[in-house]
């Protein structure tokens, strides 16, 4: 079966400000934010060629059933344990949240690493 490529990569206009503000500190040379926004272009690169490739979130957290109405949610593993969250949206992937371990933890009680 083919990979499902997605028509478009979107980044929710709620979080586009946290999105933004790693990739300027990226750019300003902070090197911990330059590793994660590193890691998330590479994320974006295999999103693109299978929107599926992140790990499936079966039991989505309320924060993103409420806020953003998702009935499908994935996840990506970036640099310092951060993790980046999508949903597929009809032929889109829309990128969610992009949090550090401590937020993970709070959502999803003993799975972190």
């Amino acid at each position: 079966m083919p990979a499902f490529r997605p028509a478009r990569i979107l980044i929710h206009p709620d979080v586009a400000r946290r999105y933004a503000e790693i990739e300027a500190a990226a750019k300003a040379g902070k090197k911990h934010e330059a590793a994660v926004w590193r890691s998330f272009r590479k994320a974006l690169d295999r999103v693109r060629l299978d929107g599926q490739w992140g790990e499936v979130i079966p039991r989505i957290p309320a924060h993103f059933a409420q806020n953003y109405g998702v009935r499908n949610m994935d996840c990506v593993d970036l640099a310092f344990f951060f993790r980046a969250f999508y949903t597929i949206y009809h032929r889109d992937v829309v990128f969610l949240d992009l949090v550090d371990h401590a937020q993970y933890n709070r959502w999803f009680p003993g799975r972190g690493r």
